[in-house]
């Protein structure tokens, strides 16, 4: 007899064996509906209790978080199995959007020297399944473009072994994967039911746009940095460090005056796509500016409004003067939408300026 109690030795087979006695899956009568024995309460008779998994990434593997989400839902998950339920827990893998593209992309710019838009959206597409297939059942060793392995493991194997490893109870016969077809008609269904209902709608919002891969990213696959002074910055598609955090001051002249009014910004840039300037409505300094217009130097047509708000504008900062770029800066955005500004764009996808920045500063995306 073993001396102490070994469980990789003793729970080895076990999960094996619950899987392939279908413990794990949902019992289902002649008809199809689900089973419910007389033993469980009346608010459940013929009501099957289900829970789909939160798909983890099939780009990542399990963490802390997982195994809590893991043994919470299948405590649940028991708990109405033993209370006489036709139970279902439904595994599954989100393809993991942006990190996925990246890999793809990055494994067809060095293998064949292309971009997705070389292939356009469905031939992308069938490539990206092809990745899929790959990295989960053969290829260890994808390189990317920096010759940094991307997927060293098979991810969904590696993933499926932590959640058996775990011991939830899932119904492996129905894995999902959140580019099945059957999927991807359901989330265009239930955002057009949605849009149908009037509980969304299409709107124009800002987004975090990557000129590099010409996609927009969530928050959380953005790592953010706050510069509270002079900063070098690596910025990819740039040979050596940017510096970011220069305060850069310029005057607007008033329409119909030769008074002019000084605004700062660290990014000067963006002062192609103003469409106000706003001051406090209490400081005396601009009070016999309330309503008047500045010209802009660069887009002679373009008439740049001073509004008054006290939440944007802090009269002891600076000169208590603030530009406003309603279309590439959130705090601006809000502005623009409480004063009914004009939203500019004065970006190309790849990051260039456009004709909406003037004629001295746009450039053509695509050039004759």
């Amino acid at each position: 007899m073993a001396s102490g109690y070994n469980p990789i030795a003793v729970e080895a087979a076990w999960y094996d064996w619950w899987d392939k006695q279908g413990f794990f899956q949902p019992r289902m009568g002649p008809d199809g509906k689900p089973l419910t024995p007389q033993s469980a309460l009346p608010d459940e008779q013929g009501k099957p209790f289900v829970i789909p998994f939160p798909p983890p990434n099939v780009t990542g593997s399990l963490h802390i978080g997982h195994g809590l989400t893991v043994s919470i839902q299948d405590c649940l998950i028991r708990w109405n199995r033993m209370k006489g339920r036709t139970v279902l827990w439904v595994p599954g893998y989100d393809h993991a959007g942006i990190s996925t593209q990246a890999v793809v992309e990055g494994r067809l710019w060095k293998l064949e020297g292309k971009t997705r838009h070389d292939y356009g959206r469905e031939a992308f597409l069938e490539k990206v399944w092809a990745w899929k297939d790959e990295c989960v059942l053969t290829n260890p060793t994808m390189f990317s473009v920096y010759d940094v392995p991307l997927v060293p493991y098979r991810y969904q194997e590696r993933i499926t072994n932590q959640m058996r490893r775990l011991g939830g109870s899932f119904d492996w016969s129905r894995v999902a994967f959140t580019m099945n077809e059957s999927l991807s008609k359901a989330v265009i269904e239930a955002f057009c039911t949605f849009h149908e209902r009037g509980i969304i709608r299409r709107a124009n919002r800002l987004v975090n746009w990557c000129v590099r891969l010409n996609t927009t990213l969530s928050n959380l696959e953005l790592d953010k940095i706050e510069c509270t002074g002079k900063k070098w910055v690596n910025v990819p598609g740039y040979e050596k460090p940017v510096m970011f955090g220069v305060i850069t001051s310029f005057a607007y002249p008033i329409e119909g005056s030769d008074e002019k009014i000084i605004v700062a910004t660290t990014r000067p840039e963006t002062m192609l796509g103003d469409t106000a300037v706003a001051v406090h409505p209490d400081d005396p300094r601009y009070k016999h500016l309330h309503g008047r217009f500045v010209r802009h130097p660069f887009i002679p047509d373009r008439k740049v409004p001073i509004v008054c708000d006290d939440i944007i504008v802090d009269m002891e900062f600076g000169t208590g003067a603030v530009k406003i770029t309603p279309a590439h800066d959130p705090n601006d955005y809000a502005v623009g939408e409480r004063h009914n500004l004009e939203f500019i764009n004065i970006l190309n996808d790849d990051g260039t300026l456009n004709e909406n920045a003037g004629e001295k500063f746009k450039v053509s995306m695509h050039p004759p």
